[in-house]
């Protein structure tokens, strides 16, 4: 009985540690799962919010931007950032300084090349911590030629900085906005985005059909 009473013991103390080592190996998942189910919730949330933002800018100051765009200020972008910022929630007063440090690449590694849509040195906070990236691209934007670019670091400084992981973006119309990637089929969205070698790009419409990471 003695025996047989040890060799129980053996048997739950093995059962017990390997339950530990379970729990153990799945902690990192499950963190992971959480942390990116949160940025696509924070991605979702901030379309939305951007989309009610832009509404109202189509309304009231698309005219200044026509209005600088047609004026003899050599350099318009500073102007233009001014009036667009407050629509992206852009926290004016908070210091960019560190950012000047802060550097972003696509989902596969790759640098982002100057001549992209999507590469930009201008960046701010926005109240929450989230970082914005803005581009002005072109004062002739009429029908399906977006004006501008926005990115938005869900993370903060904090890593992957990476366009299609934590880092999400809008083309910014005459008439609206759109998310990268919305005029992509749900299944090329889907073939890209799990996909180790895609720059990422289309990925912020991925998500926000409802895609996981």
């Amino acid at each position: 009985m003695k025996k047989l009473k040890a060799f129980n013991m053996i048997e739950i103390t093995i059962v017990v540690c390997l339950l530990i080592t379970t729990v153990i190996l799945c902690l990192p998942i499950i963190f992971n799962n959480s942390k990116e189910a949160k940025i696509i919730a924070g991605w979702k949330r901030l379309y939305t919010e951007a989309e009610t933002n832009f509404e109202v800018f189509n309304v009231g100051d698309m005219e200044r931007i026509k209005s600088v765009c047609s004026s003899n200020i050599e350099d318009k972008d500073p102007e233009i950032y001014k009036i667009i910022a407050p629509y992206l929630n852009i926290d004016l007063s908070k210091n960019t300084k560190n950012l000047k440090y802060y550097h972003y690449r696509f989902k596969n590694g790759a640098q982002v090349p100057m001549q992209s849509n999507v590469f930009t040195k201008r960046f701010a906070y926005q109240e929450n911590g989230n970082i914005v990236g803005f581009r002005w691209l072109n004062c002739h934007c009429e029908g399906d030629k977006p004006c501008a670019t926005a990115l938005f670091d869900m993370n903060g400084t904090k890593a992957p900085n990476r366009i299609g992981k934590d880092i999400f973006g809008i083309y910014l119309y005459r008439n609206g906005i759109e998310a990268f990637g919305s005029k992509e089929s749900n299944e090329d969205l889907e073939r890209e985005c799990n996909s180790l070698h895609s720059n990422g790009m289309n990925c912020s419409e991925y998500y926000l059909r409802g895609g996981k990471f």
